[in-house]
Formats: C-alpha cells, structure tokens, sequence
C-alpha cells in the first residue's frame, strides 16, 4: 500500500490524501487550500492524480479546508461513492453551498469561472453515503473503513482503514477534551500506521474549565465601556459552543445591557443541524436540556438578510457580534471589523485557529494597521484570545491519544504549520519512541 500527501503538509489547510493498492486507489478528504497568496491558484490547479481513477472518498468531518475541493473532484471526473457520518454530510452540504456562492461571487467580480458550479455541488452530494461510528464498511476492492468519534465537531470521525493486511488510522482533525458539546475522541487501540493531525503540536491550550470565566469578564468589560465586542467565528461548533457559554453567562448575570447578535447565515443553518442530530452530542448536555435549546437562540438577534447586518452598525451599545468567517478571510465579519476596529473602547476576540497569511492571523500576531474591503484601517480596538475554544487537540492531549495505540510503526504528521509539526514529532519520538515523518507536499511512502 502506498500513501501520498496532497495537501495540508506542513501547513494546516488542503486536506488531500491518496491510499493505494493493488486493486483500490482511496481518497481521504479533498479540502479548500486558504491562507496563503498563492491559495486560489492551487486550489484551481489540476489534481495530482485523475479523479476518475479513484474508488471512494472518506470525509471525517464537514470543515472547509477539508470538504471544499471535493465539488471539484467532481467536476474534474469522479463519479464513485463519498462515505462520511449522518452529520457530517448534511454540514458537508451548508458549507459547499455557502462556499459555491462566495466563490461564484468573486468569480464574476475577478472576471474568471468558478472553481465549480452549484450543480456541481448537487452531484457531489448525491455521492454521499453515510455510515455510523463503529461499523465496519467495505470502501473498494478488499478495503475497509471504520469511523469512531473524533471529538471535533459534530459527526467527526477518526478514519480506521484496513487493507493488504494493514491496519492505517487517519485522525483527520482531533478534538479538545473536555468539550462542551461533545464525547472526547474514541481511542484506537492498535494499528500499523498512524496519519495525525499536528495544529497545535507544540501548544497548551488554556484551561477550558476557566474559559467561560475569562468570556464573562470580557464581556462585562464590554458592558462597563460601552463598547462592542466582534467574535470573528466558524460557523460549525465554535459558534454553537459560544452560544452555550454565552447562554450560561446570560441566566447567571443576566443580559439587560448587551446585545447578541448571530450575524452568520451558515451558523444560523448549522445550529439547526446541531439539533437535529442530538445523539451526536454528549449525554451531559442531552440530560441538562431535555428539549435542546442548550444555544439560547431567543436571546440572540439573528441577521439573515444583508440589510439586517448592516443595521447592526446603527444599533446601540454595547453590543457583541459573532460572524463569520472564523479567519477573517471573507464573510460579514470583515465589515464589522472595519467598522470598529478603530475605536479603542471596543474588542476583537479570536476563538479559534487563524492559517498562515489570514487577517485574523495578522490581528492576533499585532499588526496595528491592515486593509479591509479595501480600506486602510487602524487597529486601536483591543485584541483578546481565547485558546481552549479551539476544536483541537493540543500537544498534552494529542501525546496522550497516540500513547494509547499499541504496534505502532510509524507516524506522518499533517494540518500543522512546521514549527507545530517539528516539536509535536520531538516529542514522539522522545516520550512514545516511534519513526516520525512530516510529509512535504507531494511526498509518498509504501507502507
């Protein structure tokens, strides 16, 4: 068996990988590069292998960077079957949908074809087939695929593939335990090959516990400067997960002063698929709120129509906004933040991880002035972050998760930047004592 790295090598977006066999060529996600300059030309470059040829695809969770080439898959010539769990295929469909609009909108503005069409879109998710956690499911020619949980986001797997007598485990992306919402990841007890997940391999994250404390106080200081507080967030799990503290923070200290807003469509959407599928959360939210209204949603002042979020502007403070997109690299949050980022009695808060090139990365690494829509801005507002909101494992806990996994030969580290892979690999093979390999784009190894 031989597996090739097609994206998120050293770096976190990209997600493409490709297993072959004798008899079988499996793809394991085909995800948006985003970030870099250079993001929209791969992303419209050929694919290093033809569609066509491939038997299946398995996507363990909904993400973007590893979901949003897969319309283009597609397109290009792949016609086989997309096996992902219950959830992750009705988020698969918000998040092309949405993307497939953004895209054909910067297409005609940029004067070029889009990178795939809404009926692109249509095909790739009459693909799907879904599958649930623990169940084995034959793929492709002697292939087997079992999902368990992920512990990310709602219906992310961890991928178990066995095939020519070998047992390959993909983590996709690993959750951040505890988690508010969900179960913490299954753990694998012993496999061959490991392909794991290194966002932040060489980061602690805070303490998730106080983290609701450190969000209360930002949002008092909100309260007693009169200010607003904009929350650049994605809309799958970082959003419902600050609507439950939010909600939290509301019955406790109650909420005369601040308004919410939920300026975000696809978030609005995703919420609802959160409610849909119950199972997937865990038993101690299920038991807290019998009828799933665990998001506060009457609280909230949901924007859908671009009139209503531009309202948001003129509306009193102080006033807390949560839009997307999580990175800054498009969406609504981008006129709010050129809205307020001037004003010194105001906040910007980061949630979660922000790519290589993004403006939220350039925010939150302390550039005081920057370009949005256009426009030069500078940065006076104040700019806070919060880590344990980060659906991903950090170093302790991903160190923890692969000590479980018995037999282990060798382990290639993706979905991290270098310096994050560099320490996460010091650290296995230092503590686990196992072969560590951190792909470059385009590398293959024969397992």
């Amino acid at each position: 068996m031989r597996v090739s790295f097609y994206g998120a090598c050293r770096e976190v977006t990209g997600s493409n990988i490709l297993l072959e066999g004798k008899d079988f060529k499996v793809l394991l996600e085909c995800g948006l590069f985003q970030g870099y300059k250079l993001s929209e030309e791969r992303n419209y470059s050929k694919f290093n292998f033809d569609p066509s040829s491939i038997d299946s695809v398995v996507v363990c969770h909904a993400h973007l960077d590893h979901t949003g080439r897969l319309s283009k898959l597609v397109k290009d010539g792949f016609g086989g079957p997309i096996f992902s769990t219950e959830p992750t295929r009705d988020l698969t469909k918000l998040v092309l949908d949405d993307n497939e609009k953004l895209m054909r909108e910067e297409a005609e503005k940029e004067n070029h074809a889009p990178l795939y069409s809404i009926e692109n879109v249509e095909e790739t998710m009459s693909l799907f087939n879904v599958i649930p956690y623990n169940k084995k499911v034959n793929i492709a020619k002697n292939v087997d695929l079992t999902f368990i949980n992920a512990g990310h986001i709602l219906g992310s797997a961890i991928a178990i593939i066995e095939a020519e007598d070998k047992k390959l485990v993909y983590t996709s992306d690993l959750g951040n335990n505890p988690s508010v919402l969900l179960d913490a990841p299954s753990t694998v007890e012993s496999c061959d090959f490991l392909i794991c997940e290194s966002t932040y391999g060489g980061r602690v994250h805070e303490d998730v516990n106080k983290r609701k404390e450190q969000l209360s106080q930002i949002i008092r200081n909100t309260i007693s400067g009169n200010g607003v507080l904009i929350i650049p967030s994605f809309a799958i799990e970082r959003t419902q997960e600050l609507l439950h503290d939010i909600e939290d923070f509301c019955t406790i200290d109650g909420c005369e002063k601040p308004a919410f807003y939920l300026d975000s469509p696809l978030a609005e959407k995703v919420t609802g698929v959160f409610r849909k599928y119950p199972q997937f959360l865990n038993m101690k939210i299920r038991d807290e709120h019998k009828d799933f209204d665990f998001f506060g949603l009457e609280r909230l002042k949901i924007t859908t129509s671009v009139t209503d979020s531009k309202s948001i502007r003129s509306q009193p403070n102080p006033k807390v906004i949560i839009a997307g997109s999580g990175m800054m690299n498009g969406g609504r949050i981008l006129f709010h933040a050129r809205d307020f980022l001037g004003d010194e009695n105001n906040s910007i808060l980061i949630v979660g991880y922000q790519s290589f090139g993004t403006l939220g990365r350039r925010i939150l690494e302390g550039d005081k002035t920057v370009k949005i829509l256009g426009e030069k801005i500078n940065i006076f507002a104040k700019v806070l972050a919060i880590g344990s909101y980060s659906a991903h494992a950090d170093s302790p806990q991903i160190l923890d998760w692969v000590g479980n996994i018995r037999n282990l030969k060798k382990v290639f580290l993706v979905h991290g930047e270098i310096d994050q892979s560099q320490i996460l690999s010091q650290k296995l093979e230092s503590k686990i004592n196992v072969n560590v390999e951190i792909p470059q784009l385009g590398g293959s190894y024969e397992l």
